[in-house]
């Protein structure tokens, strides 16, 4: 506490929600820590969900308000949400005023909104971090009085029409980047490097249409000699798999996989979602993949991502409602087609953008100057 009370300048992060709000957050913010070691760095979350375990791992601070987002498919359970607002101005009004921040960032996540607005209202420098094609309302709301908003497709220009738009590309996270060979990630895993791997994630919080789908052909997969690296979410247990008891060595499941370097480097082929944050990673390591944009996000937004990609031969686009009648056959080619890998891996490495992370740290430092 005497450590915090001795810095004078302060950056607010808000991220919550899911890996891809938080770990580009975390990127950042390790950045910003290396290249100013006395400046404080504070995130805010959300109650009850991820940030609140991984931010702290990460050794910073966070504070956790009470916040969800607006329920569209029952009404009654928005009664709570204006006092929760409420509950949550006060609590920023005491944060902000303790902590003075010079700019403060928002990553995504419902509890990005009332920080930002809050922000803005105080005259607080706002950075917005739009990830994906098309931003949600909150980001276009919060873009009107935004200092920055920094994007990853060009599209946005056609919601957000304000001058301080910046493409700047996805941020994906440090420690996934740093070079592994394949024999370091077979002995991680306990793999054979001679045989094929899969990797399947269907984002942090896990995918039930994937994990019904994978579980269906495991016998498929080991038939075949086909190895899996499996992310299956804390809601989904392999223990009610209906073919788990064909399952053997080459199947690796876990609730949530923190060794993603270890992952990524030893799969031949991606299976996952189409969130920005994923979808980056993908870009900056190269890898070939077979992308199953979720349904259930606001505006299509996935699909719109990953259309972006598929209409440049940078992946292969399934939709989800053809996952049992042609999910099988297409891992299975994709996975024995190497020239098809190569060429999926030299087109989606078109769409990583190296220099992101110091984009966002320059506009970062401008406030901090000022």
């Amino acid at each position: 506490m005497n450590k915090i009370n001795k810095i004078k300048s302060w950056v607010i992060f808000s991220a919550g929600g899911t890996g891809g709000h938080i770990f580009p957050a975390l990127a950042v913010a390790e950045r910003l820590r290396e290249l100013h070691p006395d400046l404080g760095i504070l995130f805010i979350g959300n109650k009850n969900r991820m940030e609140a375990n991984i931010i702290p791992e990460h050794n910073f601070p966070i504070i956790l308000l009470d916040m969800h987002g607006v329920n569209r498919k029952n009404l009654l359970k928005n009664i709570n949400l204006p006092f929760k607002l409420i509950k949550s101005w006060m609590e920023l009004n005491k944060i902000f005023k303790r902590f003075k921040p010079k700019v403060a960032i928002g990553f995504g996540g419902y509890v990005t909104y009332p920080v930002l607005k809050y922000a803005q209202w105080k005259g607080v420098p706002t950075i917005v971090q739009e990830q994906n094609s098309t931003p949600g309302l909150a980001n276009i709301k919060l873009s009107k009085k935004a200092s920055a908003i920094c994007v990853a497709y060009p599209t946005i220009k056609n919601y957000i029409k304000t001058p301080n738009v910046h493409l700047i590309g996805n941020l994906v996270r440090k420690e996934i980047l740093v070079p592994m060979s394949k024999e370091q990630a077979a002995n991680f895993w306990n793999l054979d490097i001679n045989k094929k791997t899969i990797l399947a994630i269907g984002g942090s919080l896990g995918a039930k249409a994937i994990n019904d789908f994978i579980c269906n052909i495991l016998p498929d997969l080991i038939k075949n000699n086909i190895q899996l690296i499996w992310q299956t979410g804390d809601k989904y247990s392999i223990e009610s798999c209906i073919n788990h008891d064909k399952i053997n060595n080459s199947i690796i499941a876990k609730p949530f996989i923190n060794e993603m370097r270890e992952a990524y480097t030893m799969a031949d082929v991606v299976i996952a979602r189409a969130g920005a944050g994923t979808l980056a990673e993908l870009a900056a390591l190269a890898k070939p993949s077979i992308i199953i944009p979720s349904p259930n996000v606001v505006n299509n937004h996935q699909y719109l991502n990953a259309q972006a990609l598929a209409d440049n031969d940078a992946i292969i686009l399934l939709d989800e409602n053809l996952l049992d009648s042609k999910g099988k056959e297409m891992i299975i080619d994709l996975i024995n087609n190497d020239s098809l890998q190569k060429k999926l891996s030299e087109n989606i490495c078109k769409f990583h953008n190296p220099n992101a992370m110091d984009n966002i740290i320059e506009l970062i430092e401008k406030y901090l100057k000022n």
